[in-house]
């Protein structure tokens, strides 16, 4: 039985928090469903770019879609909100990653067969540029073609905007010269 401890501790194990779901109504969870169908794929390719590998992607955006219909009824804007829940996860893996021991896998089960973003990865020169592009170059490309403006951009990753320009300009100067064969002018 729970008899008391003599030294007047209590040996309970604390029940674990349950998280909280924001209550969301018919009308709010056909819009959580559109907002899935349509922002996911953009999303895994928005990680992409940034660097990550597709089955660390596919997790980072299940994630990020569960913590968002968690607080669905709080959030103004989703797909900005998801992307920066999705980054900042992405740069925690990046930095809690000692030495990947592990290779990527052929396929995996949770990833689709082929994908629009698949094809483009493998077809197009421009991946590869950015690709060659440091970390933080890359994010800041990938965050602009989503259509952010540098002080929109250092707003969000919490950088001076002089940083965000900065490596912007450079990441378009590699990118230039990459697509140009590698001749600079």
């Amino acid at each position: 039985m729970n008899e008391p401890d003599p030294t007047g501790a209590d040996l309970r194990v604390p029940a674990r928090p349950r998280p909280t779901v924001a209550y969301v109504d018919a009308e709010g969870l056909a819009e959580f469903g559109a907002f899935y169908r349509e922002f996911t794929p953009p999303l895994m390719g928005f990680l992409i770019l940034q660097g990550a590998r597709p089955a660390d992607a596919a997790d980072i955006v299940q994630e990020t879609m569960a913590k968002a219909w968690r607080a669905w009824s709080t959030i103004t804007s989703p797909k900005a909100w998801a992307r920066r829940v999705a980054g900042r996860e992405l740069v925690r893996r990046v930095a809690a990653l000692d030495e990947d021991l592990i290779a990527e896998p052929e396929q995996s089960s949770l990833l689709p067969t082929c994908s629009d973003i698949d094809e483009w990865i493998q077809q197009d020169d421009y991946y590869r540029a950015l690709t060659a592009l440091p970390p933080r170059q890359r994010q800041v490309m990938a965050w602009t073609m989503e259509g952010y403006k540098p002080a929109e951009i250092a707003a969000i990753l919490r950088l001076h905007p002089a940083t965000v320009r900065s490596n912007l300009s450079k990441a378009r100067r590699a990118i230039a010269i990459h697509l140009s064969g590698g001749a600079q002018r």
